[in-house]
């Protein structure tokens, strides 16, 4: 039998290969990061650019330091955190691709340019200030946690970021009639998984969706078949009242946004000139008002479409709720 040496490259390559597996390997947080973030890219461009833009989440995955490279493009740098925990990252975007949305966001026609200058870096910026606004709040919506997100920079140079390992986040975005290209958000590794750490409930319902689900005995069968069929005809006798909506189905009803109000004295108002502001009671944080009937059915927050204004819910009573409004 002919024996043979390991070299010291393949020993190293075994004890290091459960390391390099846990290394590469995708915090399922930062997945729901990366979509959260792929619906604000589409939702943002789609009223900035008053196009049907569609952006594509394509893949996540974790590259080496010296796995990355870039061509000529801009970069958009910024830290991300959640409450003391801060992860640095950066956007990158092809120069042609840069250019064609600086010039939709300022009012052009989306033509690339050879050159970028200082106004459509700033475009940029604040394109993607509105995207951050955006999944700043459907995070906080889908995570019950505050995100904050700091733009410290955007240059057409790279500059170096410390860290070995970096998350790729890839996105296909498509501008309908002009250009379809990606944009891709580095993450460094270590950080950003400190950042998205599951809590201890978390991971016992991942836990324990992955565990096999328990047979049912036999005898059992009956008994639950009853209490489905009940249950079935307890909905339908609830739903049954809701036939009769058909007939008023299109009556048309005033739905009216309220912005905030406020109790003023008469002699205020008299003192009341054109170019006279009014203070709101309301803080600009808090979401306006969405009311029918002059009962309150919805929340959200203003947007703008198509040149005019709009709202986006974001907090809407349920089906039956608005049912009953319509009672005056």
């Amino acid at each position: 039998m002919v024996s043979e040496e390991l070299s010291q490259d393949e020993i190293d390559s075994l004890f290091s290969g459960g390391d390099s597996k846990e290394e590469d390997s995708v915090n399922p947080l930062v997945k729901e990061f990366s979509n959260l973030l792929n619906t604000s890219i589409e939702e943002v461009l789609k009223t900035a650019f008053s196009l049907e833009v569609v952006s594509k989440f394509i893949d996540l995955n974790v590259k080496k330091k010296e796995e990355l490279t870039f061509e000529e493009g801009v970069f958009l740098f910024l830290n991300i955190g959640i409450e003391s925990e801060k992860a640095p990252c950066f956007i990158y975007i092809k120069k042609e691709f840069a250019s064609i949305l600086s010039d939709l966001m300022l009012m052009g026609p989306g033509e690339p340019k050879d050159k970028l200058e200082p106004d459509d870096l700033d475009a940029i910026k604040e394109l993607f200030s509105q995207v951050f606004g955006n999944l700043q709040t459907a995070f906080k919506e889908n995570k019950q946690q505050e995100l904050s997100m700091e733009i410290s920079d955007i240059t057409q140079e790279n500059r170096d970021i410390e860290g070995e390992s970096f998350y790729d986040m890839e996105f296909d975005i498509a501008v309908p009639n002009i250009k379809s290209d990606s944009v891709s958000l580095y993450m460094e590794k270590e950080k950003a998984d400190a950042l998205f750490k599951q809590t201890e409930e978390e991971e016992e319902q991942e836990t324990e969706a992955e565990a096999e689900p328990e047979s049912v005995p036999f005898e059992n069968v009956e008994t639950d078949r009853e209490t489905t069929t009940q249950a079935s005809s307890d909905y339908t006798q609830s739903q049954a009242p809701t036939g009769n909506l058909d007939l008023i189905m299109d009556v048309d009803l005033d739905v009216k946004i309220r912005i905030g109000e406020k109790n003023m004295l008469i002699k205020d108002i008299l003192k009341l000139k054109e170019g006279s502001i009014i203070e709101l009671e309301k803080n600009i944080e808090e979401p306006m008002e969405i009311l029918i009937n002059d009962k309150v059915v919805a929340k959200g927050v203003v947007v703008v479409v198509g040149g005019r204004f709009g709202v986006k819910i974001t907090n809407i009573d349920t089906k039956e709720e608005r049912i009953k409004s319509l009672g005056g």
